[in-house]
């Protein structure tokens, strides 16, 4: 064979090859094409999704926040109501004590005594370590001169 027939041949060759690629290249671009419009739609999809997850995080960190205020508001009052009512448990308590502890006096003997008393018994105790001398007659006072 001679150089130039086999420089037509392989061109011929290559021009077949060529021709064969560039089908295949155009059979791609469209398989590629119709996968690249599938994952298009898939990542609108996709981003909808997304957003709608924000926004359901966004609406469930609201309601979480609110529901928080509520608790610690409800707190609040259960502690100043159960101080309250422990004050006033403490205080009723210790006025009870206070007025039952002490014995109260006992209201005065009236001054005359009633028709059916036994009459009053007076015992008189000498003080211990006094001795006590015997009464000494008291000479009688001298008759008035006329």
């Amino acid at each position: 064979m001679n150089s130039n027939s086999d420089k037509d041949y392989i061109d011929a060759k290559v021009e077949s090859y060529d021709a064969r690629l560039a089908a295949i290249d155009g059979k791609m671009d469209t398989k590629f094409g119709a996968v690249d419009a599938r994952f298009a739609a898939t990542d609108a999809k996709l981003e909808a999704i997304i957003a709608m997850m924000v926004e359901m995080r966004a609406a469930l960190e609201a309601k979480i926040e609110s529901a928080f205020e509520r608790a610690t508001s409800q707190m609040v009052k259960w502690m100043v109501g159960v101080l309250a009512a422990g004050i006033t448990i403490v205080v009723t308590v210790m006025t009870f004590v206070l007025n039952n502890a002490i014995p109260k006096a006992q209201p005065p003997a009236p001054l005359v005594a009633p028709a059916t008393a036994v009459p009053a018994v007076i015992i008189q105790v000498t003080p211990q370590g006094v001795s006590v001398l015997p009464a000494t007659p008291v000479p009688a006072a001298p008759p008035p001169k006329p």
